[in-house]
């Protein structure tokens, strides 16, 4: 049986080198390049509220202010849509690492636009690891466009000889007044933050990933597939990669521990929020046999970051993309308690990802809670970024000429009963599709807003037809 299964895989590596080499030479994969031709966006998303909050918050606004109809859904069902939906379409994916490369040729083949924003390089921009493994030489053939201001990733698409154009605009995820406008009535919904505690709390934001993973390859992944045709050594970054998920676990212990010597902190509860990557189950499995029950800790990955953050009196979080998008919120109780930046960090993020240390992040909050102001938590931020959101280049840039018919909204009937099955898919998603049936479940609020539910696997933003 695995034999044959090999066989078959190794068939099919062999049929893809055959087909992407016809595809390139003939240079199928250069057509529809052209924006303003595009009408419609498919955003792609995976990791729960993650990535479809700050997703559908660009969509609402594409539709609104310039009536350029979305679909927001998460990524395994592209290829479960009508080819016609991806005609003149764009088609937004988180990265483009080798396994995104059959979804982005299926796309381009059938006449989209591939757009790609590199989540992995939000922070870490400066690292040739994260380039190459998100922005994989092959996958590139399929991709017309990546959003990144990083000179590092210009240098690099330059020297694959790739004609990608780079769009210097902010991440979708750093949208904190879009997302708190346009989807107030998904986030404000009886959300489940007091479901889960009635209690005042510190929020521990957690970064680690890979010893937890919901994904049961994820390290043969990594060492056989990611880094394939890359200049990265695979066994030697996984090696690397545990290495340090070693030394913030010890420092995550070491804060908690630490925490609870402090009496100031007594009344406070501690909320450990994981990664949204992990298995929950062995998270809690694991932690439950390195921290006491008596540090009064819950362990929850419900809501939004944003959600748990403003409701926190403290922030502690490791070199995490959270201690970003808090700022970005205005928050400043955040503390970074990792002793180092993260390799490549990004220029304009070093200032409020500053890492303090575990002892000087606690000296820091504990001078915070004795100021005893309702106040406090929130302030303007001083980051600015001088740069569009994304809806906004996409509405000024698409085709906007209504004569032609759109597609038929009775396509998207078919889709009605779409969910997903996989465990670590299903997993990741859990919180994006408690959002999608709470617009399912109040669909005469949400018709009016243009927003409908599509199975338990995405959302329709905008009328696809005349």
């Amino acid at each position: 049986m695995f034999t044959k299964l090999r066989k078959s895989n190794n068939l099919k590596k062999v049929f893809f080198k055959i087909l992407d080499f016809l595809i390139i030479s003939s240079k199928l994969n250069s057509l529809n390049n052209d924006i303003s031709t595009r009408n419609k966006v498919i955003w792609l998303a995976e990791t729960g509220s993650r990535d479809f909050i700050p997703r559908i918050a660009q969509a609402i606004s594409l539709w609104e202010e310039y009536k350029i109809p979305s679909l927001v859904i998460h990524k395994h069902m592209l290829k479960k849509f009508n080819k016609k939906i991806l005609k003149n379409s764009i088609v937004i994916d988180k990265s483009a690492t080798s396994n995104c490369i059959r979804r982005l040729r299926y796309s381009k083949l059938n006449g989209a636009l591939n757009l790609v924003i590199p989540e992995e390089l939000l922070l870490c921009d400066k690292s040739q690891s994260l380039i190459e493994g998100s922005l994989h030489p092959k996958t590139l053939n399929y991709v017309d466009t990546v959003l990144s201001s990083s000179e590092e990733v210009r240098k690099y698409i330059e020297k694959q000889g790739k004609e990608i154009k780079l769009l210097e605009l902010i991440n979708p995820r750093l949208s904190t007044l879009i997302i708190q406008k346009n989807c107030k009535a998904i986030l404000n919904k009886k959300n489940s933050i007091e479901k889960y505690t009635q209690d005042d709390f510190i929020l521990i934001n957690d970064k680690l990933s890979l010893k937890f993973s919901s994904y049961k390859d994820e390290i043969d992944l990594l060492e056989n597939d990611i880094f394939r045709s890359t200049s990265i050594n695979p066994k030697e970054y996984v090696k690397n990669f545990l290495r340090e998920e070693d030394i913030k676990e010890n420092l995550l212990i070491n804060l908690i521990k630490k925490i609870r010597e402090e009496k100031l902190f007594n009344h406070l509860k501690i909320v450990l929020r994981p990664h949204p990557s992990v298995d929950m189950k062995k998270y809690k499995k694991y932690f439950k046999e390195k921290l006491k029950d008596s540090y009064n800790y819950l362990i929850i990955r419900e809501g939004t970051a944003i959600e748990w953050m403003q409701r926190a009196k403290i922030i502690f979080h490791n070199n995490c993309t959270t201690g970003v998008e808090g700022h970005f919120a205005g928050l400043r109780n955040i503390f970074n308690y990792a002793n180092t930046l993260s390799e490549g960090t990004t220029e304009e993020f070093k200032s409020c990802l500053k890492p303090l240390g575990v002892k000087k992040s606690i000296y820091l909050a504990k001078d915070l809670i004795s100021l005893n102001k309702e106040n406090y938590l929130i302030g303007k931020s001083n980051l600015r970024i001088n740069r569009n959101n994304l809806y906004i280049f996409l509405g000024e840039k698409m085709h906007k000429d209504k004569s032609k018919e759109l597609l038929d909204d009775k396509l998207f009937e078919k889709l009605g009963n779409l969910y997903l099955t996989d465990f670590s898919v299903k997993d990741r998603w859990k919180d994006a599709e408690t959002r999608i049936e709470f617009i399912n479940n109040n669909n005469d609020f949400f018709d009016k807003k243009y927003i409908k539910a599509i199975g338990k696997v995405g959302v329709k933003i905008g009328s696809f037809h005349q």
